[in-house]
């Protein structure tokens, strides 16, 4: 097999990179840009708000993009485990109900 022959079935980045806003998650920059707007429009421009308004942006974007930078889904991750039981029992039951069948891949809309 040649050198060549390796380089033939190249598949583009677009295809598996992750879409980021600013190196984090799209609905996380869009959430945070929203609180910010929300602290300075609904309590006022004031230097004291412009002033928490960076800092939070600052911080909270940095953290978003360290996250995002350990795992693109980690957001999307922790919605879905929210939906999962705590507990399971060992044991099940005859008159157990089945577990609802959710599809391992979402529907395109």
């Amino acid at each position: 097999m040649s050198a060549r022959s390796a380089d033939a079935h190249v598949v583009h980045a677009s295809l598996w990179r992750p879409i980021l806003f600013g190196g984090a998650e799209p609905g996380f920059v869009i959430m945070e840009v929203a609180t910010v707007l929300a602290l300075l429009f609904v309590v006022g421009v004031h230097v004291a708000t412009v002033g928490l308004a960076l800092a939070y942006a600052t911080v909270v974007h940095a953290a978003a993009v360290w996250v995002t930078a350990k795992d693109p889904m980690m957001s999307r991750i922790y919605l879905r485990s929210l939906s999962l039981r705590d507990y399971y029992a060992p044991i099940a039951r005859t008159t157990a109900h089945p577990a609802p069948v959710r599809a391992a891949v979402p529907r395109a809309r």
